[in-house]
């Protein structure tokens, strides 16, 4: 595959680096080339001079995206787009929000989470109390679950039709059933996070980005070759796989599929990188990417989430599904 698409990616190299790359594959190869590539793709500065001209403010991108951010100290909520690397202010409006203050730990707290979510599914056909229809969205999140947060059925929905409801919620998020039913018109909910935090959300760095999107192709390449110390030190050492597995156990596991030497092919693409809000205000970051690895033993494609904090000039990894 990587062949097929291998003339694009030297004529990008070479306009944005000069001929050097065409000049490695001319007289060492295909193979060489690509290597060039892959090591370009592991600096930050090939990344700080990729996001020169893309908003970061709320994160990185690939595909179009909407973004609806949550404040829960006023409680409101805002509406943008982010399309062509462009981020547009489309509108706000008042919420209604948890009745108790701070981050969701347990059911029935009468907390509303602090974090990135997705919206899951639409809801129609609800008790009068839920308005015309509720965003279901996916708390808790992997780094709840890791972090042993519980709970569930935490929405984005609106309030009874005669209006007459408590000031605050169990947990959900509540706003007019006119600004639910305009917002239904202006997104389309599976291509929509959902970022509650409990105060203005702080602006993401393009530092930041950089830094995890150039050693997430460090950690990749780490990956393919093998390399199970630098591989490893990756991940945190309060890190917690989905499965509850720890650092100590995951290493282990790691070094017997390791030991067995396989070749492997990895390729990474459509990252989203999305600040996810903490009460302990640790500043973590939510990793969507499509995964493409094949090995003689084993083969996957699909989706993978990482939650991931920047030390440094380093990411490192909280917690993988």
């Amino acid at each position: 595959m990587l062949k097929k698409i291998l003339p694009a990616l030297l004529l990008a190299s070479a306009l944005s680096y000069g001929s050097d790359i065409i000049e490695t594959y001319r007289k060492q190869g295909i193979d060489a080339a690509v290597n060039e590539i892959e090591k370009t793709l592991a600096t930050k500065a090939y990344w700080r001079e990729y996001l020169k001209n893309h908003d970061t403010t709320f994160g990185f991108y690939e595909a179009d995206k909407y973004i609806i951010i949550t404040d829960k100290s006023k409680p409101e909520v805002q509406l943008f787009s982010y399309k062509n690397n462009k981020l547009t202010h489309i509108n706000k409006a008042k919420a209604i929000v948890g009745g108790q203050k701070g981050d969701k730990l347990k059911q029935g707290d009468f907390k509303t989470p602090t974090g990135s979510y997705d919206f899951i599914n639409k809801l129609a056909k609800l008790p009068p109390l839920y308005g015309p229809f509720a965003y279901a969205t996916d708390y808790p999140n992997l780094y709840d679950i890791v972090n042993k947060k519980e709970g569930n059925g935490i929405w984005l929905h609106g309030k009874p039709y005669d209006n007459n409801r408590e000031p605050s919620t169990k947990g959900c998020v509540v706003v007019d059933n006119d600004y639910l039913s305009s917002l239904d018109q202006k997104i389309d909910y599976k291509k929509t996070v959902l970022i509650i935090d409990d105060k203005q959300l702080p602006k993401t760095s393009k530092d930041d980005i950089a830094v995890i999107l150039s050693s997430m192709f460090q950690w990749k390449d780490a990956w393919e070759a093998n390399d199970l110390g630098k591989y490893l030190d990756f991940y945190d050492e309060k890190f917690k796989r989905f499965d509850g597995m720890d650092k100590k156990a995951f290493s282990a596991y790691k070094q017997r599929i390791f030991a067995k030497k396989e070749a492997k092919r990895i390729v990474f693409r459509e990252f989203e990188v999305t600040p996810n809000p903490t009460s302990t205000g640790e500043q973590i970051f939510k990793v969507k990417f499509y995964e493409d690895y094949k090995a003689p033993s084993y083969s996957f494609r699909g989706v993978k989430d990482l939650f991931v904090k920047v030390s440094g000039e380093k990411m490192t990894i909280m917690a993988e599904r």
